[in-house]
């Protein structure tokens, strides 16, 4: 996800240096292109954060899922014992 808003980060630069001309104010078109990577930069950057809040919550999904897992082992392997203390 680092990779994602480096990429739009520099693809945000490399475009603004494209644009710059000669003159000391920028034009409409160089206005409306500096618009369009400021909104496409702040669209990564929420599908980002959307991204690592999904990430968080799956993760502690797992986590919740191993734990029952793990619960789940040890009662089955306390009551192999006692099948076998019974025998």
């Amino acid at each position: 996800m680092r990779k994602l808003y480096g990429l739009v980060i520099a693809a945000f630069v490399v475009s603004s240096f494209a644009f710059i001309g000669c003159t000391k104010h920028p034009n409409e078109e160089q206005k409306q292109a500096l618009e369009e990577q400021k909104q496409a930069t702040v669209a990564a950057e929420q599908t980002l954060e959307d991204r690592q809040r999904e990430k968080s919550r799956l993760e502690s999904e797992l986590n919740k899922k191993n734990k029952e897992l793990q619960d789940t082992k040890d009662e089955l392997a306390t009551v192999k014992q006692r099948v076998a203390e019974m025998e």
